[in-house]
């Protein structure tokens, strides 16, 4: 409905976007994440399961790119044995690291928040997942620049490998939870002890809550935070909000004295 709305032309670039973003980029420029390739039927392996992709539109005024459609694999049809669980801040411990840093403020405590981008993709896997979506859910834009009129099958879908972690691969959060601890542990950043998404650094006083790819961030100066929003630029694109207004879906009015 979008597609053919007023709006269709922005939707259909966020689209094609986000096509770019997955595989190896679009005419627009994006970014890619080598995330998926576009194959051939014949490239799937004998026996492996292949799923269908769903899409997730929304409108976020706050982001950098408000128009967003993200491309979710379709997990309740592959098969995945391991663990998927993935530790994430709950509201209480985000109320507790509030309240800490409201009791701190007088010893110069501040709260902020930052928000990986991508977070999901491009996290190595063990192995392929793939998938099938319509050729008609595909932009020209995108068509043309990785000929998927030859990859096209008689009932008009591409075949699609998932080579990186991806939205909706049960998973997914555990692979990029995994990939996030590695990257922190080397600049001494690592999760509390009996909590499920609260963190800490081992010298500096620094404590933040990860919920997913939301940080919410009680820190005592810019040199410390500077610290852990570096570190992790190192390995994600990364927003911020330096006055802490927004996290894990609420709305913060912050009142130090």
């Amino acid at each position: 409905t979008l597609l053919q709305g007023s709006n269709r032309k922005i939707w259909t670039q966020i689209l094609s976007n986000e096509w770019g973003r997955l595989a190896q980029g679009n005419d627009n420029g994006v970014v890619s994440t080598d995330t998926i390739d576009f194959i051939h039927k014949e490239e799937v392996p004998d026996g492996r399961d292949v799923t269908y992709a769903t899409f997730v539109l929304d409108y976020r005024p706050l982001k950098s790119e408000p128009h967003r459609v993200r491309i979710t694999v379709g997990g309740d049809k592959l098969s995945y044995t391991a663990d998927a669980g993935s530790p994430a801040a709950n509201m209480l411990e985000t109320k507790v690291l509030v309240n800490s840093t409201i009791s701190d403020a007088h010893k110069g405590a501040k709260f902020m928040s930052a928000d990986l981008k991508d977070f999901f993709l491009a996290t190595p896997m063990e192995g392929d997942e793939y998938m099938k979506v319509p050729y008609k859910h595909f932009p020209q834009d995108i068509r043309l620049k990785y000929k998927l009129d030859s990859k096209v099958t008689n009932k008009g879908y591409i075949y699609i490998k998932i080579k990186k972690g991806m939205y909706g691969l049960k998973q997914a959060a555990i692979l990029a939870y995994d990939q996030l601890r590695k990257n922190l542990e080397k600049h001494g950043y690592t999760p509390i002890a009996g909590t499920v998404g609260m963190w800490q650094h081992d010298k500096l006083p620094t404590k933040f809550c990860v919920c997913v790819d939301d940080f919410g961030i009680k820190y005592y100066n810019e040199k410390d935070a500077d610290h852990l929003i570096n570190c992790l630029k190192k390995y994600y694109k990364v927003t911020t909000d330096r006055a802490g207004r927004n996290y894990g879906g609420l709305t913060l009015d912050w009142n130090y004295k």
